[in-house]
């Protein structure tokens, strides 16, 4: 690191992480066999995320056969998932008790079994935030879109059209 020379200041590692003052809970899970792709996304992303959005910074990501091929055919190994939700939460205790909690056993109920099957696989830590800015209150901007900004100082950026 001592013959890199930054692009953007912030990122040097005498700044400090720019630790985000929540946690991201990511929650990995598979279709139901029984039903059609199309079925498991619209129901994914209409009736079960009309039950979920208590929950804040609630979002979900599909992926679908189609994806996975394209990233087999640029050599990538894609997860063995058909989609991830995501949560923020204030702590890992936090979400435990607002999962056990009667509200969330009414409203939630065994919605999952409608178009998900399997163990889910989770994932959960810090948000490290380089780019952007901070979700909710309390936490710190990244490194913030200028018009100038579009290449980062460097070809990667504009070859990648960021």
């Amino acid at each position: 690191m001592d013959n890199h020379v930054f692009a953007f200041p912030l990122l040097r590692p005498e700044t400090g992480s720019n630790k985000q003052p929540y946690l991201r809970l990511l929650i990995f899970i598979n279709k139901k066999k029984a039903i059609s792709q199309e079925a498991f996304h619209v129901w994914w992303r209409s009736v079960h995320a009309d039950l979920a959005v208590a929950v804040e910074g609630f979002g979900g990501m599909h992926t679908t056969p189609d994806h996975k091929e394209r990233l087999v055919k640029c050599g990538m190994q894609p997860l063995p998932f058909d989609g991830m939700g995501e949560m923020h939460v204030r702590s890992l205790d936090d979400w435990v008790a607002f999962q056990r909690s009667p509200a969330f056993v009414t409203a939630m109920g065994d919605d999952a079994t409608n178009f998900m099957e399997g163990e889910m696989s989770v994932m959960l830590g810090y948000d490290c935030l380089i780019y952007g800015k901070t979700v909710g209150g309390g936490g710190t901007d990244g490194i913030l879109p200028e018009p100038t900004r579009a290449s980062g100082g460097s070809e990667v950026g504009a070859k990648a059209k960021l």
